[in-house]
């Protein structure tokens, strides 16, 4: 197992936060219901609700990116939010990630998981390390 240190990780980090910054359109978490698909694969849920990331995306520190808090966006589609595709300003895939609430352990958060179309939801908190 390789083990890197906190500078090389949060230079990683950096590339990461650029990655997403690419494009003419803002980097966005695609949030759906059902089973998370392979890296990439096509979803096998729906898409309830398309939330833009704030720019910019998050911070770096101590081998942490922790993603800015999003404005509300109009829920979509109604069902149980459950994982997220995360696509840069191309639409080119960043990562997938278990959506929860707020005090759970998906690296994605939102006030609820519960999701009604119509409605509003936002992105509370995510990391990644």
């Amino acid at each position: 197992m390789i083990t890197i240190s906190t500078a090389l990780n949060e230079y990683r980090l950096q590339g990461v936060m650029a990655f997403l910054a690419q494009g003419s359109e803002g980097a966005r978490a695609e949030v759906y219901d059902g089973v998370r698909p392979v890296l990439g694969g096509a979803p096998l849920g729906k898409l309830l609700v398309a939330i833009i990331l704030a720019d910019p995306v998050g911070t770096v520190a101590e081998g942490v990116l922790t993603l800015t808090p999003t404005a509300e966006v109009m829920i979509t589609a109604t069902g149980q939010a459950t994982w997220a595709r995360t696509v840069n300003g191309e639409g080119a895939v960043a990562w997938d990630c278990d959506v929860s609430e707020l005090n759970g352990t998906g690296e994605l958060r939102l006030p609820s998981t519960t999701l009604y179309a119509g409605g509003f939801t936002r992105i509370v908190s995510g990391v990644i390390a």
